[in-house]
């Protein structure tokens, strides 16, 4: 007989969220964390949590213990243009977002897991090799936990939950696809700062540089930059320098004139996109940044670490439950995880941080004064509906004709002076 029915490998998003959702299904879950600590979290992650993941978080029960924690809802985003701002409309359906440093979402989900019946939290537990059959198919985990001996743990099924670097991915020999990222990212966090544009938030795609400035937990507000590699040397030389000039020339960018930086920069030089095969091997499925680490810049990786999660459970609990046939029940969540594949796809083609084509000016001109396809380009970048919501014959065609009767507007600068 086996130790559990499945065991998650990761007591971050994606692993919490799986091994609740199992455990709610009466099954018995062995959720495997390597920190001993249960308040470790993730550093290098601007915890914003897209609207397309609201359903799942309403759903499993976690929208309002993020907000009790004192999470950010943000109902919709101003997006700059030189043309004008589009700016969201509160009757436009557009699911909200929500945003809670990971300091305080990962202790949560873990409280959350861990008093789900069924679920046996193992903190300190390293995964230092995997349970195969004859057939090569994963059956369990070996861990180490500290100075005691290894430990075999066996399940019908296990979830790679572990991040980029996964370690599951990597004993089972999963082939990685691995895509550049031509910008590098760095964001801080402000009290007392005053927002300029539009929504609860903005985004400025400034040719091939990006911005963000968004309201987050504790009354902060965190302002991101993404500039092109080309810039580095820039923030080599003089990064809080180079970080505040950038800032300081966003076209009515938030104020900071007497406004208190709370944190030093966080960010990288280099992160690149990294995706897996998430259903590899049977008995392993892998979910999160353990299948797909996206870029940054659209602020998905949250929220397809909850909804991957989600989707695995929904297609395997009942199998694993009744002992039915697991097999078609992970090619249903492979089918499920198609909807991160495209966006993925296109993801790795605006990592290349070129600047923005014929059809990114021509939807982005439209949406400034077109109420339909300002909600269809809202809907894409909160990833609430599959990608050819925006990106279909119809409406491009619609935004052809919209940019070509638009009335001109002042220009306004393209990019921060450099």
């Amino acid at each position: 007989m086996d130790d559990y029915d499945v065991i998650v490998v990761g007591a971050s998003i994606a692993g919490c969220t799986a091994a609740t959702a199992y455990g709610r299904a009466g099954l018995r879950v062995a959720l495997v964390e390597r920190h001993r600590s249960p308040q470790a979290h993730k550093t290098l992650c601007g915890h914003f949590v897209l609207g397309g993941t609201h359903d799942v978080l309403q759903r499993l029960g976690f929208w309002q213990p993020m907000v009790t924690r004192g999470a950010a809802v943000t109902t919709g985003l101003g997006v700059w243009t030189e043309h004008g701002w589009i700016v969201p409309r509160p009757d436009n359906g557009v699911p909200p977002a929500i945003s809670l440093h990971r300091s305080k979402l990962d202790p949560l989900l873990r409280e959350i897991a861990a008093a789900t019946p069924g679920v046996d939290l193992m903190l300190g537990h390293r995964v230092v090799g995997l349970v195969q059959d004859h057939a090569g198919g994963v059956r369990g985990v070996v861990t180490a936990n500290g100075t005691a001996g290894p430990t075999e743990l066996r399940a019908r099924l296990v979830v790679g939950a572990d991040g980029h670097h996964s370690t599951v991915a990597r004993l089972a020999g999963v082939p990685e696809d691995h895509a550049p990222n031509e910008r590098f990212l760095f964001w801080t966090y402000y009290e007392g700062a005053t927002m300029n544009g539009p929504g609860g938030g903005q985004v400025w795609p400034l040719g091939r540089d990006v911005a963000v400035c968004i309201r987050v937990d504790g009354g902060l507000t965190q302002v991101g930059v993404f500039p092109a590699k080309d810039r580095l040397p820039e923030f080599t030389d003089d990064r809080q320098g180079a970080f505040d000039r950038f800032v300081a020339g966003l076209p009515d960018g938030p104020s900071l004139a007497g406004a208190r930086q709370t944190s030093n920069l966080v960010g990288t030089t280099d992160y690149p996109c990294i995706r897996r095969d998430p259903t590899p091997r049977p008995g392993l499925v892998l979910i999160g940044d353990a299948a797909t680490s996206s870029d940054p810049v659209p602020a998905v990786g949250c929220g397809w670490a909850f909804r991957s999660a989600a989707w695995l459970a929904d297609a395997t609990a009942e199998p694993l439950a009744r002992g039915g046939d697991l097999r078609r029940a992970v090619l249903g969540y492979r089918r499920a995880h198609r909807f991160i594949d495209k966006y993925d796809a296109l993801g790795r083609r605006e990592a290349l941080a070129r600047p923005p084509g014929a059809l990114q000016r021509t939807v982005r001109r439209a949406a400034v004064s077109d109420p339909d396809i300002a909600r269809r380009l809202a809907t894409f970048a909160m990833r609430a509906a599959p990608p050819s919501a925006l990106l279909n014959p119809r409406v491009v065609i619609r935004a052809s004709l919209g940019s070509r009767t638009a009335a001109p507007r002042a220009r306004q600068p393209a990019a921060p002076a450099r």
